[in-house]
């Protein structure tokens, strides 16, 4: 009788370690959308990438890690990493697990965000004092200060081309969103409200910018049409939704909505309106990011 539950026990092992294989193959050659989130356990963070077809997961519990963007390639994250008297801002490599640590210094480093073309990871800093915008190259070389204001600097977001980036900024007094040419260094002031915009994101075509904003009383989500400079709502709702995101083909925006103290992904077709939550299987999600693909 031992024997035969030893030859049982032994089968369904080798069964399931099947079926996890023949999915990851499943996976590696069917390619499905790819995302990464921050999740709140026992009240740490903790960052969560998931195949959204398979529902494969690989879990990123060693560090406090906040704030993931994908390489272009969808091979690396670039995080911010908690420390115990600021933030870092780290790479990790999804495939051999490698973490490098591109900033070193007693202070604030978040927001990175990954150039389409894998060239840079720009973030936000108060290193050198006040919060301005860097760029790094993806091995810890050539950091640059993109900004240099004595104003609060924040969230940049890359244009499609890698030539520019968007940014929340309260140098005109409230928090809009600018435009940086990088290679002239000129500024131009994209939004200009009362209510703070922020959490800027440029759509794939380039054409238009996803931001968060309290304009209409609440944080709602809003496009901005960088050539008329139109702002339109996407989605006003009565509680609080942040940070928006666009999906790789450009087709709806996913945001984190906050409901009795708990954030869920939503996702809006942007032609429709449609408005419905998707599914991660966590109670919290937050800090969405899409893989390009």
């Amino acid at each position: 009788m031992r024997r035969l539950w030893l030859r049982l026990s032994a089968l369904i092992i080798t069964f399931t370690l099947a079926l996890m294989l023949l999915r990851h193959l499943i996976a590696a050659a069917l390619p499905s959308p790819i995302v990464a989130y921050m999740t709140l356990e026992t009240g740490l963070p903790v960052v969560i990438v998931q195949d959204l077809t398979h529902r494969l997961k690989q879990r990123l519990d060693f560090d406090f890690f906040t704030d993931p963007s994908f390489s272009p390639d969808g091979a690396s994250l670039a995080l911010t990493s908690y420390l115990n008297f600021g933030s870092d801002i780290v790479t990790y490599d999804l495939t051999t697990s490698r973490l490098r640590r591109l900033t070193a210094s007693v202070a604030i480093a978040e927001s990175p965000a990954w150039s389409p073309d894998g060239q840079w990871i720009a973030f936000a800093s108060n290193h050198e004092g006040d919060n301005n915008i860097y760029i790094i190259r993806p091995d810890g070389a050539d950091l640059r200060r993109v900004t240099a204001h004595r104003a609060g600097d924040r969230q940049p977001a890359w244009s499609p081309d890698s030539a520019s980036l968007a940014f929340s900024s309260n140098r005109s007094g409230g928090w809009n969103l600018y435009q940086i040419d990088l290679a002239s260094g000129a500024v131009r002031q994209l939004t200009e409200h009362r209510a703070p915009d922020s959490s800027p994101d440029w759509s794939p075509d380039g054409k238009r910018i996803v931001f968060a904003s309290g304009r209409d009383g609440a944080s709602a989500i809003y496009l901005l049409a960088l050539a008329t400079g139109e702002v339109t709502p996407l989605v006003v709702d009565s509680r609080y939704d942040s940070l928006p995101k666009w999906r790789p083909d450009g087709g709806a925006v996913t945001f984190a909505r906050s409901v009795d103290g708990v954030s869920r992904i939503m996702q809006v077709d942007v032609a429709t309106g449609d408005l419905r939550r998707l599914e991660l299987g966590e109670v919290s999600a937050d800090s969405l990011a899409w893989a390009r693909g």
